[in-house]
């Protein structure tokens, strides 16, 4: 009789574990998608930081009206910059709400 019941046990934990190895995979080219998006938006941040230094670095070496433009462009793309930060967020938040299937707390501005 224990061998009866020891090849259901056998069959059962194979069935799990071949459901469990189907379903990995799935996951390893969201982590990996994610990674390279991570990765992308640390490039594109040190992009925009570069862009601000010579931004900067333009207006505090600028004199009169130069200095009054270079200023408006200091604030023009720190503008940008904010506002594409709040875009980066809003997506994440969203990509976060469909991971948990819609549920979860949301931010508000």
């Amino acid at each position: 009789m224990a061998k009866h019941v020891l090849v259901p046990a056998f069959l059962l934990s194979a069935a799990v574990l071949t459901a469990s190895s189907q379903t990995a995979p799935s996951a390893q080219p969201r982590m990996s998608d994610m990674m390279q998006r991570h990765q992308q938006m640390m490039a594109d941040m040190k992009a925009a930081d570069a862009k601000l230094d010579e931004l900067v670095r333009a207006m505090n070496a600028a004199t009169g009206d130069a200095k009054v433009a270079a200023m408006a462009q200091v604030i023009n793309e720190l503008a940008r910059q904010h506002q594409a930060m709040h875009q980066r967020i809003g997506m994440m938040d969203q990509m976060t709400m469909g991971m948990m299937g819609g549920r979860g707390a949301t931010t508000s501005k």
